[in-house]
């Protein structure tokens, strides 16, 4: 009986070990909407990017959008030039044609449109507002009836009333200046993007088959002198002088339920909160460094709060919140419980509240920190060792 019993427990542990190994695997090689969190800081993760010199461009051999449209893409600017163009329909100005500028001519480095009319600057028009040199930023061009806006960092820039503005994308650089920087994650819409579209959309990775999308270029090749088109489209582009380079934009794998108000912290955010993602917010003491950034949204769950199985915790939060770390980010993390869960009224003292933590979606939670300070209803979690998950907020009373 022993025998059996010793030959059974080892059947049993083998069966254990196999179910924790496999769910450890499949954690890092399934896609995300199936909750499993992928670890991007891993060799196969690693985000390329192209760097442009003055003279260096992309041929996509693609046709002008006229009547709506949208462009955009993540921008580190490495230095001034008299001109910088991110997309053009030739490789010299040439009259009538059109080029979505970075830096607009004669060193004003605005962002700007350009109607090229023959003569040096005749035809350029930009907002009050340049990019930042050695920091990445989202820069996005949006038209429609005759109005272009510019966007930087998901906020607007302003607007141009430019009729009949093109998109005129055949060359991606080039034509007398250059993006003069590194880029990724370019993308090009025949739709006019709404603000929110742009701005809750620009931290996070697309699948390749939205609406409207006609090219995606979130630079997967890493080598080589093409550059593939990672929409359903095909729109592939060949590379000329432009390098290769490891891409520290910020940009996340957000698990597809959680792809609302999805916000980030990276090294434009300072020491500055962070915008709010339906009640989480976050903050660092001291601006971090390039690589390092955390992305995050939420599961839109508003409805309040729900029982928790943790010994000594009452309520946890029906919102929760998937964080996408890269690199390493110890923050403050900052919810406001009216946001999170429709609470009213004064909230207890900030040793009440625990901040939840899981792997997974559909995983079991544990905590992860206590509370260190309260004001109004913003419960503020001190220097929390920022890693990749589901995160929720949770009450040992039932004041949430």
């Amino acid at each position: 009986m022993i025998r059996d019993f010793l030959s059974n427990l080892e059947v049993y542990t083998k069966i254990i070990f196999f179910l924790l190994l496999s769910n450890q695997l499949l954690s890092q090689i399934l896609p995300s909407q199936y909750g499993f969190i992928k670890n991007k800081n891993s060799p196969s993760q690693i985000n390329y990017g192209l760097s442009f010199d003055l003279n260096d461009y992309i041929l996509t051999n693609a046709s002008a959008v006229t009547t709506a449209w949208t462009a955009e893409l993540w921008y580190k600017r490495t230095g001034n030039s008299s001109r910088m163009n991110f997309t053009n329909n030739a490789l010299n100005n040439v009259a009538g044609q059109w080029s979505l500028r970075l830096g607009q001519w004669n060193n004003r480095n605005k962002l700007g449109i350009t109607k090229y009319s023959g003569a040096s600057g005749s035809g350029d028009f930009y907002v009050n507002s340049s990019t930042t040199i050695g920091a990445w930023e989202h820069v996005a061009w949006t038209y429609q009836d005759n109005v272009v806006t510019i966007y930087k960092n998901g906020i607007s820039q302003g607007t141009l009333n430019q009729t009949g503005a093109q998109l005129m994308w055949k060359y991606i650089g080039k034509s007398v200046g250059s993006i003069y920087g590194e880029v990724d994650e370019i993308r090009f819409w025949n739709v006019k993007r709404t603000a929110s579209e742009i701005k809750d959309n620009m931290f996070n990775e697309l699948s390749g088959n939205e609406s409207n999308l006609i090219a995606y270029y979130k630079m997967t090749d890493e080598s080589g002198n093409t550059v593939s088109d990672n929409s359903s489209n095909s729109n592939n582009g060949t590379i000329t002088g432009a390098s290769w380079v490891t891409s520290n934009a910020p940009i996340g794998i957000i698990i597809s339920s959680y792809q609302n108000d999805i916000e980030g912290i990276w090294e434009n955010t300072g020491t500055s909160d962070s915008e709010d993602s339906n009640g989480l917010k976050m903050s660092v003491s001291s601006t971090l460094a390039e690589a390092n950034f955390v992305i995050f949204g939420n599961n839109n769950d508003d409805s309040g709060t729900t029982s928790s199985d943790i010994s000594g915790i009452s309520k946890r939060s029906k919102r929760e919140w998937h964080l996408d770390e890269t690199g390493t980010v110890s923050a403050d993390v900052k919810i406001d419980i009216g946001d999170a869960t429709g609470h009213t009224g004064t909230i207890s003292a900030a040793s009440n509240y625990r901040l939840l933590y899981t792997t997974c979606r559909g995983c079991t939670f544990v905590e992860l920190e206590t509370g260190n300070s309260v004001s109004g209803d913003i419960v503020t979690f001190s220097s929390v060792a920022i890693k990749d998950g589901i995160y929720a907020i949770a009450s040992t009373d039932s004041n949430l």
